[in-house]
């Protein structure tokens, strides 16, 4: 299920975020058992690297409440082993070792001794590690390795709780025709959108779209055809915009897009590409009641909102869509 994780680090996920704080409680507790310098959660990213989600708070760890930095994928830390044989490791003693010389976590924090165990998503691809550190070599019984393992486990089932979350919230809030989100699942992503664009002063840009005679579709060529030109809309949105941008289908025939934008223009542009990809469009509809020979076809209007954002997200969308309106009035 790990394709439901949309960002690159589950912790910038505000799902996870009840999770974290048990994650928390349960590594303090393992770093005080085992004695150890420092515990942490690491999460790792096949394209980037290693970044920890939860650092141990005891007194003795030198990155308690420091900021999460990413360690790239080269370095040689304690951790890539975990990942590179997925299993278990151990290192009680890395002093003079010379696997180890290029360790920074051996010669620029001094930690010396390492456990690591490798935690999973449900399909068995890696999540990342629970691993404690200590700057004295270490002798840890079975039963202290097997604590970890449980606290592992205990982890584990948070994720397979946040993958039917995000398994749940991916039915809900997906238009199941086009795939993009719908009403639901857009005003919730705008929400957040613009709660950001307040706090980093963004200004907000705004599109509603509108295939065009969506009657004429479905009642010439079939309602299989409708739907045909409906996902040609939803695939040429989808290749038009940034990635940064949220769009859904709202509505019947209708769709938005909210971004952050400089002016106008770059809401043009956007609407530009999308009429530019339906042109390409060639539907070939095995029920269709005669052959196709034509293409989608979009009215579409845009709204720009400056910081300092006053406008709800009801009112942006009502100015959008009159705007959309002007322009399939406009054709008339």
């Amino acid at each position: 299920m790990v394709q439901f994780k949309t960002r690159d680090w589950l912790v910038d996920d505000e799902a996870i975020a009840p999770s974290l704080e048990k994650w928390q409680r349960a590594v303090d507790l393992m770093t005080e058992l085992l004695g150890a310098t420092a515990g942490f959660v690491v999460e790792y990213n096949d394209r980037i690297g290693y970044r920890s989600v939860v650092t141990s708070q005891n007194d003795t760890n030198p990155y308690a409440g420091c900021k999460t930095s990413i360690t790239g994928l080269d370095t040689n830390i304690f951790c890539r082993q975990v990942i590179a044989q997925s299993d278990t490791f151990y290192e009680p003693d890395a002093r003079g070792k010379p696997e180890w010389a290029d360790n920074p976590e051996l010669t620029e924090d001094g930690f010396c001794s390492y456990f690591g165990v490798p935690v999973t998503w449900s399909n068995g691809t890696i999540f990342g590690t629970i691993c404690v550190f200590d700057r004295e070599p270490t002798r840890y019984s079975d039963t202290l390795q097997k604590l970890i393992e449980t606290i592992r486990d205990l982890i584990e089932a948070d994720l397979r709780l946040y993958e039917q979350f995000q398994i749940m919230r991916s039915i809900s809030l997906s238009d199941q025709l086009t795939g993009l989100n719908n009403r639901a699942g857009f005003e919730m992503l705008a929400q957040q959108k613009i709660r950001i664009a307040k706090r980093y002063h963004h200004h907000i840009g705004l599109i509603f779209i509108d295939l065009d005679d969506m009657k004429h579709w479905n009642d010439d060529y079939g309602h299989a055809a409708g739907d045909a030109a409906l996902k040609a809309v939803g695939a040429a949105i989808t290749a038009s915009i940034r990635e940064v941008d949220i769009c859904g289908r709202i509505g019947g025939d209708e769709f938005a897009i909210l971004g952050y934008v400089r002016n106008r223009g770059d809401l043009t542009t956007i609407i530009t590409r999308i009429r530019n990809a339906l042109l390409a469009v060639k539907l070939t509809v095995a029920a269709s009641k005669k052959p196709i020979h034509e293409t989608p076809k979009i009215s579409a209007g845009a709204a720009v909102f400056f910081e300092p954002v006053k406008e709800s997200l009801e009112t942006m969308m009502d100015m959008a869509d009159q705007e959309m309106y002007r322009d399939k009035n406009r054709k008339r």
